[in-house]
């Protein structure tokens, strides 16, 4: 357990860290160029989901899991659009 927390605790950190650094870096960057970036960001948490979540999430759940993650990324997409 307390590996974990050190696990996530260290995650944090690290997504704080690269937050600041891709602001400082980034700040006045063109749209497509932040565009580029979000998509890469986009496509490494679509490739954690399907390679660690998911399969567990078939055992439990059976094959609703792909109909219920798509529809939070919609509803993710639609919530960043209307209050964006």
């Amino acid at each position: 357990m307390r590996w974990i927390l050190g696990l996530w605790l260290a995650v944090a950190v690290i997504a704080a860290v690269s937050a600041a650094a891709g602001y400082g870096l980034l700040g006045g960057a063109s749209p497509a160029t932040v565009a580029l970036v979000q998509t890469f960001a986009a496509g490494a948490i679509l490739t954690m989901l399907a390679d660690t979540m998911m399969p567990e999430s078939y055992q439990n759940a059976g094959n609703s899991v792909g109909l219920i993650t798509c529809a939070g990324f919609i509803a993710a997409f639609l919530v960043s659009h209307v209050l964006g």
